[in-house]
């Protein structure tokens, strides 16, 4: 057995224990069968990611400074509250409210999670095992996802009543919070950290000193913009535009997931068969292709691209925080991440919206279309970018290997 693999083992199962989310085909078939408009759901998700653009770099200043299992247990407190109240609510205001408080729990899961794997390998001498082992970890929650979709889609179609996949999983995520308690906090240097306002300085001096970091934080922003955008829409297209019933979409997420998650076990193998250049490339086209995909073919059977969708879902956090991880120190990877977000949540709070004003107005399909064309150009120049920067690492590697002789 490994060195430290027992500490893994818990990861693992923190991931799972708390991935039971039965709501997920459903959440925003809830909103909209209370709202009934798109515009609405895209508006009511505004407010959770303002609240992460608030709260974000908070939250990521106090995953480096007071360590990450406390950051991931208060997260995942805050979240199943969120989430058992966003089952309760019916009227506008309460879905804002709701929001609010589920995005404060993310807002402290994404500063520990990521960063608490990373700092782990470190102090083990396994950082470069990050990606195989953080896709095993995501795969592990995509599976209880897939469970979780299944018996949602029962509890529906049976009960008819989508709020209780938010009722019951918080309850769920509520008990599997503890299981933070049964990891080992990651040995991390926190003496030389100094004031909140300098710790936050260092972390911005880190991403805007590399062109690299930059360049990865830009375009999984982009990526991510579109693979959510297409995540808010999906259910309603599916229930609404195509039909299908609730436990056929509980079915359908399922598989969605186990596709995921099978790809985020074989991401290592991916990326280290692409290479740096092809990686993004890759994830880039075919997100891309399939917005097109949705909107030219008008039946379930454009479905069938969602498994593209999410082959690229499974590949962009493992891929893309494996790179942006090992161009940063362990002292500043949370503030580091919690930046990354925090342009994410910018960028999506007003693309999202407008994407749903445009779905209200034009379509679903013309609105993926549109946000497909945006974002085609932006992500091919991030990639021409990234590309030299991968050029020039290579030089500088071959340099100092031709220096040691």
């Amino acid at each position: 057995m490994a060195r430290g693999d027992d500490r893994i083992r818990r990861f693992y199962l923190f991931r799972a224990v708390t991935s039971f989310s039965l709501w997920i085909p459903f959440w925003t078939l809830w909103v909209y069968k209370n709202l009934e408009s798109l515009f609405l759901i895209t508006v009511v998700d505004a407010a959770f990611w303002s609240t992460m653009i608030l709260f974000q770099i908070p939250a990521g200043l106090l995953g480096d400074r007071y360590g990450r299992r406390v950051v991931l247990f208060a997260g995942e407190a805050l979240f199943a509250v969120g989430v058992l109240t966003f089952g309760l609510s019916t009227e506008f205001w309460q879905y804002l409210v709701s929001n609010i408080v589920w995005a404060l729990g993310v807002c402290f899961i994404v500063s520990g999670d990521t960063p608490f794997l990373y700092d782990t390998l470190v102090e083990l001498n396994r950082a470069s095992e990050f990606i195989p082992l953080m896709a095993r970890a995501n795969a592990f929650m995509y599976v209880m996802n897939a469970i979780a979709c299944v018996i949602g889609g029962l509890i529906v179609q049976e009960t008819g009543r989508l709020e209780l996949t938010l009722i019951i999983a918080s309850m769920v995520g509520l008990t599997g919070s503890f299981t933070v308690l049964l990891l080992k906090e990651p040995k991390v240097d926190r003496t030389n950290l100094g004031t909140y306002r300098t710790q936050l300085k260092d972390g911005l001096r880190t991403v805007m000193s590399s062109r690299a970091i930059l360049v990865l934080v830009f375009f999984q922003v982009v990526v991510e913009i579109a693979l959510y955008v297409m995540a808010v829409f999906r259910s309603v297209y599916m229930n609404v535009d195509l039909a299908l019933g609730f436990f056929e979409v509980g079915l359908f997420f399922a598989s969605f997931a186990l596709v995921s998650g099978f790809v985020m076990t074989q991401a290592g193998k991916i990326e280290e068969g692409l290479g740096e250049k092809r990686s993004l490339l890759f994830m880039l086209c075919a997100m891309v292709g399939s917005f097109g995909v949705v909107f030219l073919v008008r039946s379930p059977v454009a479905i069938v691209v969602q498994y593209l969708v999410y082959m690229v879902a499974g590949l962009l956090g493992p891929i893309t925080n494996g790179y942006i991880n090992k161009r940063v120190d362990s002292a500043h990877r949370s503030t580091v991440m919690a930046i990354a977000m925090l342009t994410f949540t910018f960028m999506l709070t007003f693309i999202e919206v407008c994407a749903g004003w445009l779905a209200t107005a034009w379509g679903t399909r013309e609105s993926l279309l549109v946000l497909a064309l945006a974002i085609t150009p932006v992500g091919f120049y991030l990639l021409a970018i990234w590309n030299k920067e991968v050029d020039a690492g290579r030089r500088a590697k071959k340099v100092r290997v031709l220096r040691q002789f």
